[in-house]
């Protein structure tokens, strides 16, 4: 792994799946056509397919097509994953991703009804309004786990930064970052609080690759500032990190 290449490496990854999953989208999209109305969106089939299911659940005409995205192996955790995010951004479309039934919301918790169970989350942005790190969640979140965890743990080194590897939608995974403390779990780039492992773990169900203290994070990355060619100390830790750990773990 030539890890002076880390941002290009980390981008290649995620692309390669990427067009792999639009791919399957593709496939799924020329199937659904032969036997139900499909509603063109934009050039991106993976846009479309979500967008048309959007569109079928609203009237409660989404079994066929989901029944087609179970036969190529969608993947309901990360869809909810990605629900919980539109959800406690105030989107009214997070009902609508696969998987999601129904919510309902008392004293600032978020009850959610899926397929998979019951989920329990809450805002971390209200939850944290009044701490001393109110202003990381006024920064860009989604797309952000690596830079907002760092952020958050080295304001608040009680917690420890999980680099995990997550399922997409239909192949492949990407690295993610969220953060723990005793029984409380902060994913922060959904902004979402989970006040038990067990609940978290219901949606973060990735395969856990690092756990480390925000000490463990600061001695690690200036450890491979020596062994790695062209690494910067401006670059991002935990991204970093995530790739270093995976690597030895096993994931391409």
């Amino acid at each position: 792994m030539e890890f002076n290449v880390v941002d290009r490496q980390y981008l290649d990854t995620e692309i390669r799946y990427f067009d792999q999953n639009v791919q399957v989208a593709k496939f799924i999209i020329d199937k659904y056509k032969t036997v139900g109305f499909y509603h063109k969106y934009d050039d991106n089939p993976l846009n479309s397919l979500l967008y048309n299911y959007f569109y079928l659940k609203k009237d409660h005409k989404h079994l066929v097509l989901e029944k087609i995205l179970n036969e190529y192996g969608f993947n309901y955790i990360s869809s909810i994953h990605n629900a919980i995010y539109h959800l406690l951004e105030g989107d009214e479309k997070a009902l609508l991703w696969p998987g999601i039934e129904d919510f309902s919301i008392f004293d600032g918790i978020y009850k959610l009804k899926t397929n998979k169970g019951i989920i329990m989350v809450r805002r971390a942005s209200d939850f944290f309004k009044n701490s001393k790190t109110s202003y990381i969640f006024e920064k860009p979140l989604k797309g952000w786990c690596f830079a907002r965890s760092f952020d958050f743990i080295k304001e608040n080194k009680d917690y420890k930064a999980v680099l995990s590897y997550d399922n997409n939608l239909f192949v492949g995974g990407h690295y993610h970052a969220y953060l723990e403390n005793n029984e409380k779990t902060l994913d922060i780039a959904s902004n979402a609080l989970y006040m038990s492992k067990e609940e978290a773990r219901k949606v973060l169900q990735g395969k856990i690759i690092k756990s480390l203290s925000y000490e463990e994070i600061i001695t690690s990355f200036n450890k491979l500032l020596y062994e790695i060619p062209d690494l910067s100390c401006d670059d991002d830790k935990l991204q970093v990190l995530a790739l270093y750990y995976g690597n030895k773990s096993g994931i391409k």
